[in-house]
C-alpha cells in the first residue's frame, strides 16, 4: 500500500484537476461491461483506504498540540525519561500542522488538495517521522 496509495492520491488529483485526460480511457470499449464495474469496485476501495489514511492523519495533526502541552513538563525536565522518537513524532506533526494552518489562510483553495497528497503519502511520512 505504500506505493499504490500514493498514486492513487495524486491520481485523484490529476483526474480531478484535468478531466479531460480521463475522456480518452472513457471511450475504449474495455472500459464498459465487467471490467467498469471491476474498477469502480479498486476505485471504492482505495477511496475508502486513502479516506481512512486522512482520518488517521487528522487525527494526528489534531492531536499533537495537545500531547505536546500535556507533556510539556516531561519533555523540558532532563531528569525524568521520555520516549524521543513520540516526542520528534508529535514535534514534526505539530509543524505539519502548523504548516496547514498557515496554508489554510494563505490560500486555501491548496490546503486540501495538500493535505489530499499527505494522507496518501501518510504511511512513508510515519516511517520518516518515527
Amino acid at each position: 500500500m505504500e506505493f499504490v496509495l500514493p498514486a492513487y492520491s495524486l491520481a485523484m488529483l490529476l483526474i480531478y484537476y484535468r478531466p479531460q485526460v480521463l475522456v480518452p480511457a472513457m471511450d475504449d470499449a474495455l472500459t464498459h461491461g465487467t471490467l467498469w464495474w471491476a474498477l469502480w469496485i479498486i476505485i471504492g476501495a482505495l477511496g475508502g483506504l486513502l479516506a481512512l489514511s486522512g482520518l488517521f492523519l487528522a487525527f494526528s495533526l489534531l492531536y499533537s498540540p495537545f500531547y505536546l502541552i500535556g507533556n510539556a513538563r516531561r519533555i523540558l525536565d532532563p531528569g525524568l525519561w521520555i520516549d524521543r522518537r513520540e516526542v520528534r513524532f508529535y514535534v514534526g506533526c505539530f509543524a505539519i500542522f502548523c504548516g496547514f494552518a498557515a496554508l489554510g489562510f494563505l490560500y486555501p483553495a491548496a490546503a486540501l488538495p495538500a493535505f489530499a497528497v499527505l494522507a496518501g503519502f501518510a504511511q512513508t511520512l510515519w516511517r520518516f517521522l518515527i
